[in-house]
């Protein structure tokens, strides 16, 4: 189906405007000044192109323009690309709405869910193909170019194909500039890696010895301090002649037990100094054998304080524990080993490169022949179709050219050619319209009604190939009449048994061909103008198009005609 129907509220003369759209040709009429641009202009904001607040109604605060769609199938382009933007689809039927504020703020909708302006652009693009005299359409970028010519040729498997082997291209190109980023980065990295490991190796450190080391330096740097307070220890302990402490333990240990004996009151203080009778005497042996180990050794001496002088740099330098310096050598370690495996990564990735880069050159050298084998045929059905819609002695031509690249992936005549998912081609459409005249590039030379009819042209020799539901031209007819007038509007016909068209005419032989006809009217009321739009019946299309035929006056003749342009 397609456009459905469009709300308009608030936006430049029209205050309310609601009108119904079919599948099928659909005509809009209607005298200059009434309106029918602003029509456009309103269904171009929900669409996503770029808003003016200066377009609101005076006296609104807002303009609301909402437009349905309905009977999208679910592989419709447009469906998948909202999914994609987790937009759900309402049964194939899609309700775009954009409110436009007098502060200058702009806000958009898709069904129920709010959206990026850049969305609803692209939702738009997707739905509606609008050709008007003063738009910048599609076919005048150059960039479209190749995608006009693409969706008329039959080879989309090839096109996928290249897609595919540009991006897997891509990403090996992509890895490969990260590993080589990498690699310059180790072998700046690397002298410095392997100083500070030699540096730690020498060391060679070991978890736990830094304390160690410290203990072992406080006994060296106190033997003779220890030894004293040893010797001091052991003869007040159990070595003294007399009054030890084992001694005066002894004694009192003898006078409880004759207490106890008496009276075991005193059993439990009795064992407390047995214990300690032993516990002294375990003790004077400990540190009996504890001085006969100690002795100061100056070359150990030495060694423990170059020993944690060694140590005590590492930590200054690389970290404060020696398990952390432990660590980081390992880090060195695995950055030394992944460095050594690069190069063979290196090595194998290019060779996948190579391989890639074939891959993507036979596929891409392969579609730009094909290219142009359907550019041949492209432009003679052109002509063939422009002569028709009233453009005689017109040369079209598609141009391809490969432009050089230093970068590029693909050698054509000894030189490196620019490439993209696209392929390697470059594609513009030149034209002339007049005999004698040279091919120009599209933009630089043709009207508004020109480009309207090239497309129109386009669009009928591509019918059933192009996705876009809702076809839209404004003015077509401007600069045609009579019997080519005739052929537009039969064209226009044919092309709606695969689209949904809807054509802004002043041209009867237009009119009168429509499934549908819409009138643009202007009406005043309380010192304002409004526009409306209307659908006509029967009686009221011959009456329209009778006006169209001899102006303002209406006539028994031009009724004649009329009807007989509707009975066509």
């Amino acid at each position: 189906m397609g456009l459905k129907s469009l709300k308009i509220t608030g936006f430049a003369i029209i205050d309310q405007l609601s009108v119904d759209f079919y599948k099928g040709f659909s005509v809009i009429t209607g005298e200059t000044g009434a309106g029918k641009s602003i029509i456009i202009d309103a269904l171009n904001l929900a669409l996503g192109e770029k808003a003016n607040p200066s377009m609101i109604r005076a006296g609104a605060s807002n303009s609301i323009i909402e437009c349905i769609f309905s009977d999208l199938g679910n592989k419709h382009p447009v469906i998948q690309f909202l999914r994609q933007n987790d937009i759900n689809p309402l049964n194939g039927e899609l309700r775009l709405r954009r409110e436009l504020n007098i502060n200058g703020r702009s806000k958009a909708w898709i069904n129920e869910t709010q959206c990026p302006i850049n969305i609803l652009k692209i939702a738009g693009d997707l739905l509606v193909d609008l050709h008007g005299q003063h738009d910048h359409q599609s076919l005048l970028r150059d960039e479209n170019h190749i995608e006009f010519l693409d969706a008329y040729g039959n080879y989309s498997d090839l096109l996928e194909k290249v897609h595919d082997a540009y991006y897997a291209l891509s990403r090996l190109i992509e890895k490969y500039t990260l590993l080589m980023e990498k690699r310059n980065l180790n072998r700046e990295k690397r002298a410095l890696w392997e100083f500070q490991l030699n540096e730690i190796n020498k060391v060679d450190p070991v978890d736990g010895e830094y304390e160690q080391l410290l203990k072992e330096k406080a006994i060296l740097d106190n033997s003779e301090k220890i030894n004293a307070i040893s010797v001091e220890l052991i003869n007040s302990l159990y070595e003294a002649e007399e009054n030890t402490l084992y001694q005066q333990v002894l004694d009192i240990n003898k006078k409880l037990d004759t207490l106890n004996a008496i009276d075991p009151e005193f059993i439990e203080e009795l064992t407390r100094f047995e214990e300690m009778q032993f516990a002294i005497q375990d003790l004077s042996k400990h540190l009996t054998n504890y001085i006969r180990n100690i002795q100061f050794d100056p070359d150990q001496a030495e060694n423990v304080s170059q020993r944690l002088y060694s140590l005590q740099q590492l930590m200054k330098k690389y970290a404060p524990s020696i398990q952390e310096i432990i660590d980081y050598k390992t880090k060195i370690e695995t950055y030394l080993d992944e460095d050594d495996g690069l190069d063979n990564e290196i090595i194998k990735i290019e060779k996948e490169i190579e391989i890639a880069k074939k891959r993507y050159a036979d596929q891409a050298l392969k579609l730009s022949e094909i290219r142009n084998q359907t550019a041949t045929k492209f432009e003679t059905e052109l002509i063939q179709t422009l002569s028709k819609l009233g453009i005689a002695g017109s040369q079209f031509q598609v141009a391809i050219e490969q432009v050089e690249s230093s970068s590029g992936w693909v050698a054509v005549n000894g030189k490196q050619i620019r490439c993209d998912a696209s392929g390697i081609d470059r594609i513009v459409f030149m034209i002339s319209t007049n005999p004698g005249e040279p091919l120009r590039p599209l933009i630089d030379i043709v009207s508004g009604g020109e480009v309207s009819r090239i497309m129109l042209a386009m669009k009928s020799i591509m019918a059933g190939k192009d996705q876009i539901p809702v076809v839209i031209f404004d003015e077509i007819d401007t600069g045609i009449s009579g019997k080519v007038a005739q052929i537009v509007g039969w064209q226009l016909k044919k092309l709606s048994d695969m689209h949904q068209v809807i054509c802004i005419t002043h041209l009867p032989q237009i009119a009168g061909l429509g499934n549908y006809h819409y009138k643009v009217y202007k009406q005043s009321g309380g010192g304002r103008s409004q526009t409306n739009i209307d659908q006509l019946d029967h009686e009221e299309r011959v009456t329209e198009i009778a006006s169209l035929i001899g102006g303002t006056k209406v006539t028994d003749t031009t009724l004649k005609q009329a009807r007989e342009l509707l009975a066509d």
